[in-house]
Parts: C-alpha cells; sequence; structure tokens
C-alpha cells in the first residue's frame, strides 16, 4: 500500500468541506487534481470513501474509520516538523546523558540548573549510573551521551576531552598521615585499602599504576559506590585513591584528601558518544554548553 501525504491531506479537505470545489481552494490545487488524489487513495484502499451526489459528498462506511486515523497521522507530521523547525532556536528537545554518581552530583546537578534557567523548553535526562556501564549506554544507543573517566579507545566511541584532575589519597581527619601535607603511593599501600570494584575505570587506572611501582596493597576492602568507600574511610576502616574531585561530594565531611606522589596520577574524564550518531541540535548545545561550563567553572 502506498498512501501518500497528498491523498491524506485531499481526502480531509473534502471530508471537513463536504465538496470538492471548496476542498480544492482550501489546499489550493485544482478540483481535477483533488479528483485524482481521491481516486488514486480509493484505489489504494480498495474501498469508497465518499458517496458522490450532485454537489455535496459524504463519508462512507470506509470514510468515517479512515478519517481519524488520517487526522491523527496529519497532527503527528505538522507537530514533527513544527518541533524540527524549533530545534535550531533552541525552543525545543530532549538530551539524555550518562554520567557517574561523583560526576552526576558535582558537575552535571549544578550545570543542567544553569542550563534548564536558559533552555528551559529542552528535557534533560541524567543517568547516574556505575561508572563502567556508561561505554554500553552509549553502544546501546539509549542515552545521547556519557561523561566519565577515559577508558581504551573503541572505535564506535567519539571521545571529547571535558577536563583533567588527579588522583588524591583519602583518609580521616585523625589518621596519622593527616598530618602530612603530601603522601607516597607506598604509605597508603601499607593501610588496608578501600578499592572500587575492578570493573571501575577508577580502579583499573589505579592498579595499573600501583602495578607499574611495584607496589600492592597490604589489605583491600572492595565496594562498588564511591559513596561506600567514603563511608568506610570515615569509619576508619582504611585509606583509599581517588579522583581530587570526590572532596566535593557531601560524604567527604571529616575526610582528609593530601595530593599523592611522586609519580602523579592524573585523570582524564571525557564526554562520550556513538561515532555513527549526529548529536541533536539540543544535544550538541548540551555539549558545547557543558565545555564552556567547565572552563569557567572548578570541578
Amino acid at each position: 500500500m502506498n498512501i501518500t501525504l497528498r491523498q491524506l491531506r485531499a481526502f480531509v479537505a473534502v471530508a471537513d468541506h463536504g465538496q470538492y470545489t471548496r476542498a480544492a481552494a482550501h489546499i489550493h490545487i485544482t478540483q481535477a487534481a483533488l479528483s485524482m488524489l481521491i481516486r488514486d487513495l480509493e484505489r489504494e484502499l480498495g474501498a469508497s470513501v465518499f458517496n458522490r451526489h450532485t454537489r455535496m459528498v459524504e463519508l462512507t462506511d470506509a470514510g468515517r474509520e479512515l478519517l481519524g486515523m488520517a487526522r491523527r497521522v496529519l497532527a503527528d507530521i505538522e507537530a514533527t516538523v513544527e518541533q524540527t523547525r524549533d530545534y535550531p532556536a533552541y525552543r525545543r528537545g530532549r538530551v539524555t546523558v550518562a554520567s557517574g554518581t561523583v560526576l552526576s552530583a558535582i558537575l552535571l546537578c549544578p550545570f543542567m540548573r544553569r542550563f534548564y534557567d536558559q533552555y528551559p523548553g529542552i528535557k534533560l535526562q541524567l543517568r547516574d549510573v556505575a561508572e563502567q556501564d556508561i561505554h554500553q549506554h552509549i553502544l546501546n544507543d539509549d542515552v545521547d551521551m556519557g561523561i566519565g573517566t577515559r577508558l581504551d579507545s573503541t572505535e564506535e566511541i567519539l571521545e571529547t576531552p571535558l577536563f583533567s584532575d588527579h588522583y588524591v589519597a583519602v583518609v580521616h581527619k585523625d589518621h596519622p598521615l593527616a598530618k602530612r601535607k603530601t603522601l607516597s603511593w607506598k604509605q597508603i599501600c601499607e593501610q588496608p585499602f578501600v578499592a572500587l570494584s575492578r570493573s571501575s575505570p577508577i580502579r583499573q587506572e589505579i592498579d595499573r599504576h600501583l602495578a607499574a611501582l611495584k607496589l600492592v596493597p597490604s589489605e583491600i576492602h572492595e565496594v562498588s559506590l564511591h559513596t561506600t568507600v567514603l563511608a568506610m574511610v570515615r569509619n576508619r576502616l582504611g585509606a583509599s585513591i581517588l579522583p581530587a574531585n570526590s572532596q566535593h561530594v557531601p560524604g567527604a565531611v571529616g575526610l582528609v584528601f593530601r595530593p599523592l606522589g611522586p609519580p602523579a596520577l592524573r585523570r582524564q574524564t571525557c564526554i562520550f558518544q556513538l561515532r555513527r550518531r549526529t548529536l541533536s541540535p539540543a544535544a550538541q548545545l548540551f555539549q558545547d554548553e557543558l565545555l564552556a561550563y567547565v572552563k569557567t567553572t572548578l570541578v
């Protein structure tokens, strides 16, 4: 079946006006062209949509059944076209972002508040997920972009650098090491060590760094979430190593963060997106504004 929008518009016009002459004038075509569109529509349907009288027409049963569907289709098309026209002016749109819990709390939530104030017509959806799951959300194409620690590059995912920070030691404020201005990797490895799960990109970077230094923590408590790491350190169950921006999380109260090294270990945070997928105007605006926001905001 090959029913066209022109046929549906012609059909609705005739149904609304009750005659071909007025309907043709309403949609700015000749009566002959209108009659041809209706004939083609009936041929595709295999049924008449109008009963013809001398000057007026009325809907057949098939026509009445078609009319509601035709109105919905035309309304949906018009709404979609109108929304697409609105995109360049950023009056409408939807952006879905996946990010780890820490970046969601300290970076994206305040940024989203500012973005909403500037572009209230664009709807934002934040999915706070484990960092190791961000790439899968990108590959599944169920988010516009992801924000997290840079992993090994993959051909399917495009990376846009967002900011760089460094890893620091985390200890309880009453821990003997809290009195030092800087700490060595060896000193942290000599403490019971609270680590994120091995699937975490943060844990993987730390493990690689410790392996290069030929260091192994004396005892490891392995947990899944940043908040649990901070809670365990706060309850004096061990020390940890986390990105420096973790100190801005509310759960960091009562903890001390100290620089580590040498050598220092830095982390690159990126915006991820599918390479084969072009960002919508709203998503591109979100990315551009986020990059500008980071340049003027301490993370």
